[in-house]
């Protein structure tokens, strides 16, 4: 009898947590270079009772990255770049850590070029060099007067697995082994991913398609527990036949 009751009590679990993934994507739909998460579940084993096979619920599985690239959005900033396809920004944040990210908001502070709210990038910038920009091939560009000069550049990292990295918060991701080892891609070489410059990228969260799918898990949700609730009636009913 009891069996009823865990196997609805998972069921309710799985849909808790789906909602709560949804709304997070939500949350963040207008965070740049945002990857909305996915949840999957898996079902327990079955009990072989009076020759059927009986479903004993449902668990957590994963929950993944989708790394679909989301929109550009322009915004005409020369320190404002998106990547054009697959790969990564590497920038080290202020606790020492390497991380990778899409997030292109590039701004120069204390003589360095960095990620805003991430980390720097180890370029330097002279305090003599203004109108600094970034090209499609990465390379960071600036003015000592009328004269062009090149201070760095940016490279891109891919990796094979990019599920297999650990998100760590602003939309920032650690190198775990499981995404296998950087890919060092120089950008705008061949068919290698271009940056553009004066564009960001934008979730790749569907509104609509979230808030459809946390309705529905809310209405899933309401039938696990209706069940719950059944199942607690029968159990009340077979208590009071075993009384008498």
């Amino acid at each position: 009898m009891f069996s009823s009751f865990y196997t609805a009590a998972s069921g309710m679990e799985a849909q808790l947590k789906k909602v709560e993934i949804l709304s997070q994507n939500l949350a963040n739909a207008n965070s740049i270079s945002y990857k909305q998460q996915r949840i999957s579940f898996q079902e327990l084993m079955y009990q072989k009772i009076d020759q059927m096979n009986i479903g004993t619920g449902t668990k957590i599985g994963e929950v993944e990255r989708v790394f679909k690239i989301g929109a550009m959005e322009r915004t005409n900033s020369p320190l404002d770049v998106a990547i054009q396809g697959r790969g990564f920004f590497k920038v080290q944040t202020p606790e020492g850590k390497t991380v990778y990210t899409r997030d292109g908001r590039f701004n120069v502070e204390n003589g360095e070029l960095v990620i805003k709210d991430i980390g720097k990038t180890g370029i330097k910038v002279p305090q003599d060099v203004t109108g600094v920009t970034i090209e499609e091939d990465g390379t960071v560009v600036g003015y000592k007067g009328k004269d062009k000069v090149e201070i760095g550049k940016i490279k891109i990292y891919d990796f094979v697995n990019p599920n297999g990295l650990k998100g760590i918060g602003k939309n920032a991701f650690e190198w775990t082994e499981n995404a296998g080892k950087p890919i060092e891609i120089e950008p705008g070489k061949g068919d290698n991913p271009k940056i553009a410059a004066g564009f960001l990228e934008k979730s790749n969260v569907n509104v609509i398609t979230q808030m459809m799918d946390i309705v529905s898990s809310q209405r899933n949700y309401e039938l696990v527990a209706k069940c719950v609730e059944s199942a607690d009636q029968i159990a009340r009913m077979a208590n009071q036949m075993k009384k008498h």
